[in-house]
């Protein structure tokens, strides 16, 4: 999903550079550009998000002494 977000702003950084885009236009696909990258944001926060809550449980387990009979 990222990497379609990325190729969606490069996409539309393409279309800003072209020529011909009419002022109205290139607001349009700024303003579309930025929602894009709130997006590649929050999913990039929620990655971060999910990878610090399972270092957090490698911890809790790293942490628990084993609990080894011999016999």
């Amino acid at each position: 999903m990222l990497d379609e977000k990325i190729n969606e702003l490069e996409k539309l950084l393409a279309a800003l550079e072209s020529d011909g885009v009419t002022l109205e236009e290139g607001i349009a696909l700024f303003e579309k550009g930025i929602a894009v990258t709130k997006e590649c944001l929050d999913s990039l926060n929620a990655t971060k998000g999910r990878i610090t809550e399972l270092k957090k449980q490698m911890n809790e387990l790293i942490e628990q002494p084993l609990d080894i009979e011999k016999e």
